[in-house]
């Protein structure tokens, strides 16, 4: 047994590993060379999008082609319906932390956009790269292997990856179902609050419509004005109280229970219109087209064989597209490192835009004023009006410079990293033993069980960043950004930790029994 558990803490310990190599290589290339590094942050978003496009749709369609069979469909529900409720767990774990004192975030809009974060975690790029070092080690080949005992260690191998891989991307459907009904409305509500709060105390800073120079000089027209709005304001009152039919009171309030109908039917409506408008973007996403092929071709044996079996008159075309699949995690590690960097030192690079501006139209200003050879009391006042302006200009530059330099709290990061990386994966462990030792979980493959276990502890998916600052939502983004980095170095720890329990958990017995009835 004292074997078993050593060979478990070296293989999740060496998959944990060659993922964080790969990641600092994207992380020292984001920032070296100094003057023009590897990776810039104006490459990001291209390289992120090649990558998507080119080398994860082929791997998705390659992994799910060639490693489903139709007698394995039947039980990839059951991993679909398992990531609906983790991403549930996820939310529902970050939003009760949030509220205990210890835990408590107090900008609620950071809030809100964080425990989205905490429930959408990355669930391809570090999977993908870590089930295939997993299967390499005997004691895990062998323990999720259903064939025969003739078959060879590389086929045992390669039906580990496989199965792994399409477990990955079933998982990954219902990741992109629950974010576009839940994830990303509430996503790109949270950044807008954010963003009219930084733009309501821009506002709070500076004058309210003060007086222009031309208004010194031209007061009978503004009296004029003003007596020519009274009377349009009195003609409209006597139209509007013309247009009311008589024997109709217009100071009768509505019906209540008939506002409420109303209300509810348009909550309804609102409901019905996002639960659809998810379901439209998860369907045309070209991820699920390239699953939706995949499963197409796994059923079709002759087509699959063409494809992906040796000496198949299609080989060539298969082998292409694994070949661009492998390469997929790598550069989509290497992205998400780079990106860490450049997102959390974007806050202290971006000057606040339009202070420049300001400042030097501040000091024409000021330089037109020094030759001014008006005297007596208005230009006494004028000058006063001008360095009152000058003042409230100068302080909304200061708040806005204050603004794209306001960082995460401690306690942001300290509630982020304990539900997202112990408490969540803590409880999702718990239920997989109460479910099997309860007999729940009878006939529920033990390689889903690792697959569950390991996506439940992964650090938050790079996505939310990038929807953000899609949106202009800049601050909300350079908010969770800072959360994530430090997020990914703690994961090096807890992902090995619940990938090794996961294993013991998941890993069956030499007669097959789980982990119950050892």
């Amino acid at each position: 047994m004292s074997e078993a558990i050593t060979s478990v803490l070296i293989a999740s310990a060496s998959a944990v590993a060659k993922v964080f190599v790969i990641g600092a290589i994207g992380y020292v290339s984001a920032i070296r060379p100094k003057a023009a590094p590897i990776l810039p942050a104006s490459a990001m978003n291209a390289i992120s999008k090649m990558n998507f496009n080119l080398l994860i749709i082929p791997l998705v369609y390659s992994a799910l082609a060639s490693g489903v069979t139709p007698s394995a469909l039947g039980s990839l529900w059951i991993v679909l319906v398992s990531g609906i409720g983790v991403i549930c767990l996820s939310y529902a774990i970050a939003s009760l932390l949030g509220k205990l004192p210890f835990f408590r975030v107090d900008d609620r809009t950071d809030f809100d956009a964080l425990r989205i974060a905490a429930a959408f975690p990355n669930i391809v790029a570090l999977p993908i790269l870590i089930f295939p070092t997993l299967c390499e080690f005997p004691v895990v080949y062998n323990a999720f292997y259903e064939g025969g005992n003739e078959s060879t260690d590389g086929e045992k191998y390669k039906s580990c990856v496989d199965e792994s891989n399409a477990m990955i991307f079933v998982y990954f459907f219902a990741w992109n179902l629950l974010y576009w009904i839940i994830g990303y409305p509430t996503l790109v509500a949270a950044g807008k609050k954010r963003q009219m709060k930084n733009d309501a105390t821009l506002s709070a800073t500076e004058p309210h419509n003060p007086p222009s120079d031309n208004a010194f000089n031209n007061e009978e027209l503004q009296v004029k004005i003003d007596v020519e709005g009274d009377n349009q304001e009195r003609q409209s009152n006597n139209s509007t109280a013309a247009s009311v039919p008589e024997g109709v009171d217009e100071n009768v309030v509505p019906d209540e229970d008939a506002q409420n109908e109303s209300e509810a039917r348009k909550r309804l409506k609102g409901i019905m219109k996002l639960f659809t408008n998810a379901i439209i973007q998860t369907l045309k996403s070209p991820g699920f087209v390239a699953m939706v092929l995949g499963v197409i071709t796994a059923c079709i044996p002759p087509l699959r064989d063409a494809l992906f079996s040796t000496g198949g008159p299609l080989r060539f075309l298969g082998s292409a597209l694994e070949s661009l699949g492998r390469a997929g995690a790598s550069v989509g590690t290497l992205v998400v490192a780079a990106s860490l960097v450049h997102q959390a030192n974007a806050v202290d690079n971006t000057p606040a835009q339009g202070a420049d501006t300001e400042v030097g139209t501040l000091n024409v200003s000021t330089s037109n004023n020094e030759h001014s050879t008006s005297m007596g009391s208005t230009t006494g006042l004028r000058e006063s009006m001008r360095r009152r302006r000058s003042s409230l200009s100068q302080l909304s530059i200061r708040v806005m410079n204050a603004i794209k330099k306001r960082k995460p709290t401690l306690r942001m990061h300290f509630w982020f990293c304990i539900s997202r990386l112990i408490v969540t994966p803590a409880i999702v462990c718990l239920l997989i033993i109460a479910g099997d030792c309860g007999g729940i979980m009878n006939g529920f493959p033990n390689l889903a069980k690792l697959v569950v276990i390991v996506n439940s502890c992964l650090p938050g998916a790079q996505l939310i960043v990038l929807t953000l600052k899609s949106r202009g939502l800049s601050e909300s983004a350079s908010i969770v950004a800072q959360v994530y980095l430090p997020s990914y170095l703690l994961s090096v720890v807890t992902i090995a930790a619940w990938t090794s329990l996961g294993l013991i958990i998941s890993t069956p017995n030499e007669d097959g029994s789980s982990f119950c009835n050892r």
